[in-house]
């Protein structure tokens, strides 16, 4: 979906719930958001950086692995239950309900993550970012696999944008040393809540659970929306909602994407 202005071009991409990619294993349910074998739409695969955003639900004892095939920051999310989370060549962490977990993945190698319980499901989120793009506020030369985390509360999360994790780690969040900001929110019905985006500055708003709306859409639970060359993110909940959000930096096909459309909308006048 393109909306255009004034000697500019604005771009929205939508990636609705039934069009993720869905895996149905033996323990495992996985939704992925873009599919890294999709090498025809470059909106498909990936939203900038942004090149992993799974959702996984876990049955009793059930595990899933991700494998990165590029050098990848991983944030890992556990919405419900408890999980082990092993990355390569460290020890064990355990990752619980509320914890935000982060490390770095090298390329090539395997992450995985186990549900301890006996009887109660997970429910994970995980989004993996490209580490050679975007660069300048990461001050680790390479890739470290050491996985760091934090519990964030309802409570902080409640009817605001909580600030989850930044390329500084400010303001308590996880630290990326990547050009990455992440925000959670729950809202309630009626609660309308505005992000303001910098120049240069793209966006992705995953629905969690519930439904929203944003200008003319109507989103609900598993739905995507990137933003592209907006000045702002904007939605009310239209009922008990949690939302990520993640304010990225435009990378280098995003940049050749929106210089093409200027061009094209220049060349149209």
């Amino acid at each position: 979906m393109a909306c255009h202005g004034p000697g500019e071009i604005k771009l929205i991409k939508v990636i609705k719930s039934d069009e993720r990619q869905y895996l149905d294993a033996k323990d495992q349910l996985t939704w992925k958001t873009f599919d890294d074998e999709n090498t025809t739409d470059p909106l498909k695969n990936s939203f900038g950086i942004l090149k992993v955003l799974n959702e996984e639900i876990l049955s009793p004892g059930g595990g899933f692995i991700l494998h990165t095939k590029k050098d990848l920051v991983v944030v890992t999310y556990v919405r419900e239950g408890v999980i082990v989370y092993k990355s390569y060549g460290e020890e064990p962490i355990k990752l619980e309900t509320k914890d935000f977990g982060r490390n770095n993945s090298a390329e090539d190698t395997n992450q995985y993550a186990f549900n301890t319980s006996e009887s109660e499901e997970a429910h994970v989120f995980q989004a993996g970012f490209k580490m050679d793009e975007c660069s300048g506020a990461c001050e680790d030369d390479g890739p470290k696999q050491k996985v760091v985390k934090q519990l964030f509360t309802h409570a902080e999360r409640q009817g605001v944008l909580r600030l989850i994790a930044s390329s500084d780690g400010r303001l308590s969040s996880l630290s990326l040393k990547q050009d990455v900001q992440i925000y959670s929110s729950f809202a309630g019905k009626g609660n309308h809540i505005a992000y303001e985006l910098k120049p240069s500055r793209t966006a992705w708003l995953h629905v969690v659970k519930g439904q929203i709306s944003l200008n003319d859409l109507q989103l609900q639970t598993g739905d995507g929306v990137g933003f592209t060359e907006e000045s702002s993110v904007s939605f009310t909940s239209k009922g008990p909602t949690e939302i990520l959000l993640f304010d990225l930096c435009e990378s280098k096909v995003q940049e050749k994407v929106a210089s093409k459309g200027k061009l094209q909308t220049a060349e149209a006048r």
